[in-house]
């Protein structure tokens, strides 16, 4: 009995120290939790206060900044239009006068028609004093003669700086911000200013109404705030007691099956068999194993990300030293012997991205992939950069990797001016006992790469802005000369007023034109298309638009080169202006004028500079290049694509000399560009380049075509238009196909030529092809 009521007090004893035990771990829980919560909503009081705060000073800041701005447009604006000379000497007995009346009809008129309290003329009579001049308030207007009050502003005005109060002054006629622009004389020296008044009462007003509203929203952030703190700590500590709870249950449960394991019974419990403790191992060891499997799917997802390009899908930089390590493993063991390497590169990536945004240039660098996965549809795509991407060929793709290239060259030049994806390929293939590993193979396709950007760039595509080109023996020189005389403008703009200004800002540096409206632009620019170096050309104009404009020039071949600036009042307008072909963008109202000169200086100095580049390489009548250039880039296209046939084409005029003759040179010319257009369509389409060489011959240099006939007819028909024309001018064609690289350039332009004079007294065909010595 003893013993039992001794177990009994020791039981009893045990669970009052237990029961103890989690009240006081429950008050102290309760005590964490209180001490958590007061430092949180200490922590969002502190939080609401400051932004409150900051948010009141930066509004405060951002209303005196819109006021003093609107101020200074309005006083400047004014200032602008009234005479300095006459201002300089006028009085109240001038009234009656041409210079008081119209003094006194801009100041009224401003007075009249805009939100603001007073506008008035101001005289410096010297050691800090002013006094009132015209004032053309009705009603208790400013006496001429008598002092105004003095401000920084309005002495920084008198030294001919244009100025807003920072601070608001008092005076008989109450309490106002100013702001004060100078007029100056033909001496350039200020004549007089121009005051403009706006009530301090007004943004008392605006300063009062926000901050109570900040007040109002920080008290009920603070409430809202507080009651989420409050409701997501007390979620959070029911559930953490939970998991608690479930933890403790599943210790539990562990050390059960761990220690009443067989041989091991527990002598509180009866004994399992054995076949009860296996099945609640193989319970456990199922759980053990879906955590392990789900452990691994989330590698394999990490896996995925680490070697997939995020942006277009194919596989990533980590992917690629992944493959150049197996590849170099294969070639070591003998199990690689042939494969290529293709490097390709986007062209103008970094020009969309600074001018249409980063969102266009994903969209770009995406369509880029596109284009290339299409052509080596077999083969893995790597993007190991912003954007560069590389195919590692082997089997079909590298079977048909001179034809894949080609294809790549031709849609780029096909894309020449479209605004759609112009990629520079370079291919390279392993070279036995030579190449090392994968490395040495990439470095030559990258060199040729460059090779190919230069040849695309020579066609009119754009490259990267920052990137020197690596030298070679062909590259360009990188500083030509800029002949430097007095330029013509053309500004375009609806409003007269704002046609003024800039002509007056801009008259010092250049001879000025100007037109009213779309239509008349037009006609100044086919006017003076040989004089206007720069269009200025506001968006939004009666009769015709400056998009439709722009529309115009850009299909127009005597005016698409002239450069354009346009000129708006649309902030949100300038990634339009750059997408319909603008040069630059100046926004209304007008910036600094050092600045506008700035721009309009650059954008003349770039065009001069393209045209300079392109008439340097290119016939001016026809747009082809000069045969040196031509044989150029003949040597290039061989180089890049060794393994493809190419074949010559050379273009007669019969009886040239005959046709200038009785119809004109202008026709003659007229001629001439039609041949130069059709030209230019058919190396874009097949890949190829063109030239001019002499006055009625051209070439044509392009991948092997076996439909002459259907190629030449479609030639025709562009250059005859007119059956006026097909009558008076006829042509010659003769083809070197399949041209052997062993030969000479000049050789096989030779061969071509051949072919097109043996038809000079046959006009039953229309064209032949070299074959030796005769023409068949």
């Amino acid at each position: 009995m003893t013993g039992s009521r001794n177990d009994g007090c020791l039981t009893f004893f045990r669970f009052r120290r237990k029961h103890w035990r989690n009240i006081m771990k429950d008050r102290i829980r309760s005590r964490h939790s209180s001490k958590y919560l007061f430092l949180m909503l200490a922590f969002l009081l502190l939080v609401t206060a400051s932004l409150g705060f900051l948010l009141l000073r930066q509004s405060r800041s951002s209303i005196i900044t819109l006021m003093q701005t609107r101020m200074l447009d309005i006083s400047n604006t004014a200032a602008a239009m009234i005479d300095g000379d006459v201002l300089k000497t006028v009085t109240p007995a001038d009234a009656g006068t041409d210079g008081y009346e119209t003094i006194m009809k801009t100041l009224t008129y401003f007075q009249d028609n805009i939100d603001l309290k007073y506008i008035y003329c101001i005289r410096d009579m010297g050691d800090g004093t002013f006094t009132f001049g015209l004032d053309p308030t009705v009603e208790d207007p400013g006496e001429f003669g008598s002092p105004i009050v003095y401000t920084d502003a309005l002495h920084k005005a008198s030294l001919g700086t244009a100025t807003a109060d920072d601070e608001y002054y008092e005076d008989a006629w109450g309490k106002f911000y100013s702001a004060y622009s100078p007029v100056f004389d033909s001496q350039k020296k200020v004549a007089g200013i121009i005051a403009v008044d706006f009530s301090a009462e007004w943004y008392d007003r605006q300063l009062a109404s926000l901050t109570w509203t900040t007040i109002i929203v920080a008290l009920l952030s603070l409430l809202v705030g507080g009651g989420l703190v409050t409701a997501i700590i007390t979620r959070s500590e029911r559930r953490l007691g939970l998991i608690h709870g479930k933890l403790d249950e599943l210790t539990n449960s562990l050390m059960q099956e761990m220690g009443n394991g067989p041989g091991n019974e527990s002598k509180d419990q009866p004994s399992q068999n054995s076949y009860g403790t296996a099945a609640s191992m193989d319970d456990l060891e199922d759980r053990i194993q879906s955590m392990q499997t789900e452990l691994k799917s989330q590698i394999a997802q990490v896996h995925v990300r680490a070697y997939q390009d995020g942006l277009t899908g194919v596989k990533s930089k980590h992917a690629y030293l992944e493959a150049e390590k197996e590849w170099n493993g294969k070639l070591a063991r003998g199990e690689l012997l042939e494969y290529s390497v293709v490097v390709c590169d986007v062209n103008g990536l970094k020009k969309i991205n600074d001018t249409l945004g980063h969102q266009a240039g994903d969209e770009y660098i995406r369509n880029a992939c596109k284009m290339i996965c299409g052509i080596f549809s077999h083969s893995p795509v790597y993007r190991i950069g912003g954007d560069e991407f590389v195919v590692l060929l082997t089997g079909m793709d590298y079977e048909n990797r001179h034809e894949s290239m080609l294809e790549l060259h031709r849609l780029s030049q096909e894309h020449i001016g479209t605004g759609e994806v112009i990629v520079s390929g370079g291919i390279a293939d392993y070279i036995r006992n030579q190449d090392r590993g994968i490395q040495d193979t990439f470095e030559r396709a990258d060199a040729s790469m460059y090779q190919e950007k230069r040849l695309l760039k020579s066609l009119g595509a754009v490259t990267r802005d920052d990137e020197p080109e690596k030298p070679g023996k062909d590259t360009e020189p990188a500083d030509l000369p800029v002949i430097g005389v007095r330029k013509h403008i053309l500004i375009a703009d609806d409003i007269e007023m704002n046609r003024e200004i800039l002509g007056d800002l801009l008259q010092e540096d250049y001879d000025i034109y100007y037109a009213s409206d779309g239509v008349e632009t037009l006609e100044m620019l086919r006017q003076h298309k040989d004089d206007i170096a720069l269009l200025l050309l506001d968006l939004y104009m009666p009769n015709m638009s400056g998009r439709e404009v722009m529309t115009v020039m850009q299909v127009d071949e005597e005016l698409m080169s002239i450069p354009v600036i346009i000129l708006t009042v649309d902030q949100k307008a300038e990634l339009d202006s750059l997408k319909i072909g603008a040069m630059d963008f100046i926004s209304k109202p007008y910036p600094d004028i050092e600045i506008i000169k700035a721009r309009i200086s650059k954008c003349i100095e770039l065009s001069e500079y393209r045209d300079l580049i392109r008439h340097t390489q290119r016939d001016r009548l026809t747009g082809l290049f000069h045969i040196d250039y031509f044989i150029r880039y003949m040597k290039r296209l061989d180089q890049q694509y060794k393994g493809h046939s190419f074949d010559i084409v050379a273009c007669d005029v019969n009886q040239f000399h005959s046709i200038n003759k009785t119809y004109g040179r202008q026709f003659g010319d007229l001629v001439l560009r039609s041949i130069g257009h059709s030209i230019r369509r058919i190396a874009r389409k097949t890949g190829g380049i063109g030239c001019r060489q002499g006055s009625d011959t051209f070439l044509l240099y392009c991948p092997h075509q076996d439909q002459y006939d259907q190629l030449l007819q479609k030639f025709l028909s562009d250059v005859f238009v007119e059956k006026e024309t097909a009558s008076k001018v006829s042509l010659r064609f003769g083809i070197f196909e399949y041209a052997e690289r062993e030969q000479e350039v000049e050789e096989r332009i030779a061969c071509a030529r051949k072919a097109a004079d043996s038809m000079r007294n046959d006009q039953q065909v229309l064209y032949r092809f070299y074959e030796g010595d005769t023409a068949d």
